[in-house]
């Protein structure tokens, strides 16, 4: 296991027992009737070591998304972008035109996106991908996609 992933991790698992634990001293029995006769709750010197445990957890953390920004800094975050945004407009586009008439552009589209270039190939994939997955679902296995209001007898 890579060390950003194990500290990530790790940190992820100390605050949540700490938050358990500070959760656990704001019970009924630790309260202020219980006080010494010093002036403080049972859960007072508790919770201070439970606070610097979280605050050590937290810094931790922050140190693995530092350690995981580095890495992904050379990555090219434009292609995620643009294919986060096909995708939703894919998305969109499927309950206005039916999954068949979204798919075949949104085929296309990502894979000219994504860097592949040979037309014919694109266009045979996009066609004949989206095609053959509309009729295994509503033909084969019985389960209705979104349908075109164009073509609805597809």
């Amino acid at each position: 296991m890579r060390q950003g992933l194990r500290d990530l991790l790790f940190s992820l698992l100390m605050l949540g027992i700490g938050g358990f634990l500070w959760w656990e001293t704001t019970k009924d029995s630790y309260q202020q009737d219980k006080m010494q006769d010093y002036g403080f709750d049972p859960a007072f010197f508790p919770r201070i070591l439970i606070g610097l445990w979280m605050a050590m957890a937290v810094v931790i953390l922050l140190g693995s998304f530092r350690d995981w920004a580095a890495r992904m800094e050379g990555q090219r975050w434009g292609k995620l972008a643009g294919a986060l945004a096909l995708t939703s407009a894919y998305a969109a586009a499927m309950h206005v035109i039916g999954f068949l008439f979204a798919s075949i552009p949104f085929s296309a589209l990502m894979m000219v996106w994504l860097g592949f270039r040979r037309p014919v190939i694109v266009m045979a994939i996009a066609v004949l991908f989206p095609l053959l997955t509309w009729y295994s679902f509503v033909h084969l296995l019985n389960i209705p996609l979104p349908v075109s209001p164009w073509f609805s007898r597809m």
